[in-house]
């Protein structure tokens, strides 16, 4: 605990040093998600080097959900370090040097296609409590509408999925002080209304749907669902929470309630409270945002869970980044007895070291609790492999020898209590982005895993191109499964094959259509996946 309270003070005493002089945002898309990677697409994605951050907005405030593996001239692929759960169209940010900034700029004036780069002056000087210029109403929405069909021989499992998406963020309505974000889905079985007449939540999914008040330049009010970006691995919270700017330093407090376990509605016997104190800088390297919070939890009136929480994000330091958050349990109730005793009871500490530019070393360590999804479209063998490689010691190392052509290995280690043998993962990945003269992107994939329950390997190759510069995307995946289940002496062989195609008709409107294939020896299953997005 001594270490671990003057870890806290270090972070926050190295955080007064620097001073803020920002680098450029540019704006990408997420396009494709595998198991343990997520696929990102910029108009050009030059300046983004391994290691580094991409991010969303969340609130005027840059939250960290992605660290690059590999980038190319137009596109990344990187690891998750937050709870905060991206979809395919999302928006993401990237930060890039000044130079490379201009060079996105031009091409934007190009091509009517090109996705727009985020205005952070105005932004930066509100964050620092600065008195803006203007309050200008900007108003981003999506509406997407998908449809997830499965067919199988066993026809049993066949069934057709459709699910709506509504998104908007309205900032400064009618260049007022009030502004409106919302991030709600709807999803249900067609002809299959039972489970939605039993519980309208069953199908309803409200993530985010809240009103910031902005008071003053200084002092910011949310009421409603919202997931804080200084606190973001508590996840939502229905209420009210408070924030203070001064200079780059923020406090806030937080009043509401957990969402309900079960089906992600609102529970108003599961009532937290807490309040948070931090700061935030960015210099030409990147930024730097530290939080301290303690949280008090309940259930049904009584106190369930007391703890402070800590979430850090450096990358100030010329090619060194630390991400770090982690929970200190004060109280918690234990089969109905009460402890007041001191436990590191969360910690995800990522460490990236840009070595030079072709090479990156990075390392991690991770026992956070397991990941709840009240929504997932993941099939049988990426779930498995999130589920037994997201925790324990990894170490990645990414190597680029020359243009248009990376290699990453990771290994990791985990010896969980309770197993027989701890589980050992390595994963290794191949990606040239001008493959022949047609400038094919190809990536080989190669896993190995080794638990207590599976022993098997997934291999993999991709292929992606763009066509109609840029408008139009095609990719071919193919995966070979041997698993053999070390329990039952049983074994699984799968080939899985998948094509997705993904064409932006204008700057607002796209459409993807995602087929996967899985064969076993007895058995085949198919995915459909279509979707329409309209943005405004």
């Amino acid at each position: 605990m001594r270490i671990a309270f003057f870890l806290i003070l270090m972070l926050l005493s190295i955080s007064i040093i620097f001073a803020q002089n920002g680098k450029i945002e540019i704006e990408g898309a997420v396009t494709y998600q595998t198991a343990q990677n997520i696929y990102v697409k910029f108009l050009s994605a030059k300046g983004i080097k391994t290691g580094d951050k991409i991010y969303i907005r969340k609130n005027e405030i840059l939250v960290p959900v992605l660290s690059v593996e590999n980038a190319s001239s137009v596109s990344c692929v990187g690891k998750p370090v937050s709870s905060e759960k991206l979809k395919v169209g999302d928006k993401v940010i990237a930060l890039v040097p000044k130079e490379e900034a201009v060079v996105v700029r031009e091409m934007q004036r190009e091509q009517s296609s090109a996705i727009l780069a985020a205005d952070s002056s105005q932004r930066a000087s509100f964050k620092t409590g600065q008195t803006p210029i203007f309050r200008k109403e900007r108003i981003d929405g999506r509406l997407q509408i998908s449809s997830y069909t499965n067919l199988s021989n066993l026809h049993a499992g066949n069934s057709n999925r459709l699910r709506y998406i509504w998104s908007m963020n309205a900032s400064n309505i009618s260049n007022s002080r009030i502004s409106l974000d919302s991030y709600i889905s709807f999803a249900h079985k067609l002809n299959d209304w039972a489970p939605v007449k039993s519980n309208i939540f069953n199908a309803l999914k409200i993530y985010d749907l809240n009103l910031k008040y902005e008071a003053d330049n200084k002092t910011t009010i949310w009421l409603g669902r919202k997931v804080n970006p200084n606190i973001s691995s508590l996840g939502a919270i229905d209420g009210v929470q408070f924030e203070m700017n001064f200079d780059h330093f923020f406090l806030g407090a937080v009043g509401g309630f957990r969402p309900d376990y079960v089906d992600y509605s609102f529970n108003g016997r599961l009532l937290e409270y807490g309040a948070f104190i931090g700061h935030s800088v960015k210099n030409d390297n990147g930024i730097m945002q530290t939080s301290l919070a303690g949280f008090n939890q309940t259930n049904s009136g009584k106190t369930d869970r007391r703890f402070i929480y800590l979430q850090h994000d450096n990358s100030l330091f010329k090619s060194l980044n630390l991400f770090l958050s982690s929970e200190i349990d004060l109280y918690k109730m234990v089969a109905g007895v009460p402890s007041n005793e001191l436990s590191l009871t969360s910690l995800y500490l990522m460490l990236t070291y840009r070595v030079s530019r072709k090479l990156s070393v990075s390392t991690s360590y991770d026992n956070r609790k397991n990941i709840i999804y009240y929504e997932t479209f993941k099939n049988y063998i990426d779930v498995m492999l999130a589920d037994a490689t997201r925790q324990g010691v990894q170490l990645r190392i990414n190597y680029r020898p020359i243009n248009y052509l990376s290699i990453g290995v990771s290994s990791s280690y985990w010896d969980r209590a309770g197993d027989s043998k701890p589980t050992k993962n390595f994963n290794g990945i191949f990606n040239y982005s001008q493959f022949t003269s047609l400038n094919i992107s190809t990536t080989l994939t190669a896993n190995i895993l080794k638990t207590s329950y599976v022993d098997g390997v997934v291999y993999g190759v991709r292929f992606d191109k763009d066509f109609l510069n840029g408008k139009m995307n095609c990719g071919l995946n193919y995966r070979f499964v041997d698993y053999n289940y070390l329990i039952s002496s049983s074994k699984l062989m799968e080939h899985i094959g998948e094509a997705d195609l993904s064409y932006q008709f204008s700057r607002k409107f796209s459409m993807s259509v995602n087929y996967e294939g899985t064969f076993e020896k007895q058995n085949t299953y198919h995915q459909i996946y279509c979707s329409l997005i309209k943005r405004f």
